[in-house]
């Protein structure tokens, strides 16, 4: 078990890579404890909201610059499972001084690796606004787990021994093999088993003891046996190597297997199926060599355009994270820059699927507005180029606060900045379009993805009736100008071309769109 230290920050940059992580489906949000009301509003999660949340709670300490506090707990393979690790780091974080009440924390599983391991995101700042001790902060970190791994092993190899002889078994290699997909090893030794963890033994127990609860297969068994005879071939096929095989069934359905002889050519195989607490012999369920039957990365590749062409058949404005978090699970692969990324391995995804996702994606972006009507789906729909039949009325009220904020301090300001600026460019000086849209004027803040109907919410309209050079058909000009008359937009999959996409759905770069460049300016 290791504790790793990572880079401080004053932005808290590790939001942004977890959250990427988390993007690509290759890691998961475990815990969040203290974010106010984020804590129960997923939906209003981002790598914005939280990262504001921790600057806003860190500057509760004005003199401490880097206030990040990121850390990465690590175990060899899969000896500590995720609930595990959770467990681990919040006693971690108790011995370093940063489990006080009130303080927030983020913790990320990450399964892009062959080890287990956790990142935990919190601020060097407590809750009463003192920086929280970081002195000889490596050592106190080494001696912190080396105290929790020593406390709780003891505990947990008793309540491991008490697991292993609930389980139903058939022989004493089966009641082993209970422990060796548990990150212990076993033998045999003087008629007892032992039973090893990080070099040292932790408990031992007669062998004569063991045999006593050995037990034949019985119906409930039998029936499991074919359960698990088409789960391992369906999910052999949509692996490619033994240890994607063995993550996937681990993973999904807490299935360990445990291959006895030669590591490169094992002549048979233990299941250790967890979820019904019972150990088989590989050979009842499936041949050693059949197991064995991968099928190649160019193999699985040529099937993942179908995979994603019925998924948007199933969910024709499936986003890249929608798909992602599916291909992830199936085929260990996934979508980025146009591309299937599986491994080191990379080709091109077929142009009209490309198409269909990013405008998919642009979508999802456009409805983070959260129109609170329909006459601001249409501005939308308008603004941005895609269909209002595909955004919707929000059920939760968007916070424009902020926006609302700045339109009255640029009021108030009046001609402070020149009597040549009008309203509409101080506003969008500070990245917000105005529009006059059906007869009425609306203010749109595509960096927090607000949008604001101005009398609606009570602003003097006297300023903004007095040009209305901002008016929704002067503005569509200059951000269309150059793309002509779009056509209607088709979000149909047919049986031709498969999917119908009109490429002048995205004529906005969906790309700078992403990572919001494109949005906080006028074209």
């Amino acid at each position: 078990m290791i504790a790793t230290i990572l880079k401080s920050s004053s932005s808290f940059s590790a939001v942004r890579y977890n959250e990427r992580k988390v993007e690509n489906g290759v890691a998961e949000l475990v815990a969040i404890r203290n974010f106010g009301y984020l804590q129960d509003a997923p939906d209003m999660r981002g790598i914005t909201s939280l990262r504001n949340y921790l600057m806003d709670y860190s500057a509760r300490n004005d003199r401490t610059r880097m206030t990040q506090f990121h850390a990465a707990i690590s175990c060899k393979g899969s000896e500590y499972s995720k609930e595990e690790l959770i467990s681990i780091a919040w006693k971690y974080l108790d011995k370093m001084g940063y489990n006080n009440e009130g303080q927030p924390v983020l913790m990320y599983f990450h399964h892009d690796t062959d080890n287990n391991h956790l990142h935990i995101v919190t601020s060097r700042i407590s809750p009463d606004g003192k920086k929280i001790a970081d002195s000889m902060e490596n050592i106190r970190s080494l001696k912190a787990i080396e105290s929790i791994m020593s406390i709780d092993q003891k505990h947990q190899n008793s309540e491991m021994m008490k697991l292993a002889k609930s389980y139903h078994f058939e022989s004493v290699s089966q009641f082993m093999a209970i422990f060796e997909t548990s990150g212990y090893e076993a033998y045999i030794q003087d008629k007892d088993i032992y039973i090893k963890r990080g070099g040292q033994v932790q408990d031992k127990i007669a062998v004569k003891e063991i045999e006593k609860l050995c037990r034949k297969n019985g119906e409930d068994e039998k029936k499991r046996i074919r359960q698990l005879r088409a789960i391992l071939k369906k999910y052999r096929d949509q692996s490619t190597s033994r240890e994607e095989l063995e993550s996937l069934l681990k993973k999904k359905f807490g299935i360990s297997i445990k291959f006895l002889g030669n590591e490169f050519s094992p002549y048979g195989y233990m299941v250790v199926d967890n979820a019904t607490k019972s150990v088989f012999k590989g050979g009842d369920i499936l041949g050693i060599k059949n197991l064995l039957q991968f099928q190649s990365r160019e193999e699985k590749l040529q099937k993942v355009d179908f995979f994603i062409e019925d998924k948007l058949r199933e969910n024709p404005l499936a986003t890249t994270f929608d798909l992602n978090h599916d291909l992830h699970r199936f085929y260990g692969c996934y979508i980025k820059h146009g591309n299937i990324i599986m491994g080191k391995d990379k080709v091109e995804l077929a142009d009209y699927l490309v198409q269909k996702i990013k405008y998919n994606d642009k979508v999802a972006w456009v409805q983070g507005f959260s129109p609170v009507n329909e006459q601001q789906v249409r501005l939308l729909s308008k603004m941005f180029n895609v269909s209002s039949e595909h955004l919707h009325v929000s059920e939760n009220e968007n916070n424009i606060y902020s926006t609302l904020y700045t339109i009255n301090e640029q009021l108030e300001l009046g001609t402070d900045k020149g009597s040549n600026e009008s309203i509409f460019d101080r506003l969008n000086d500070e990245g917000i379009w105005t529009y006059r849209f059906e007869d009425k004027f609306f203010c749109v803040n595509p960096s927090k993805r607000e949008v604001v109907d101005l009398e609606a919410n009570g602003i003097d309209m006297s300023k903004f009736k007095a040009s209305r050079s901002a008016d929704i058909e002067t503005s569509e000009h200059k951000h269309h100008a150059a793309s002509g008359k779009s056509r209607p937009i088709s979000n149909e999959i047919g049986s031709s071309d498969r999917i119908n996409y009109n490429p002048d759905a995205n004529l906005n770069s969906y790309g700078e769109v992403d990572d919001e460049r494109a949005m906080i300016r006028r074209s």
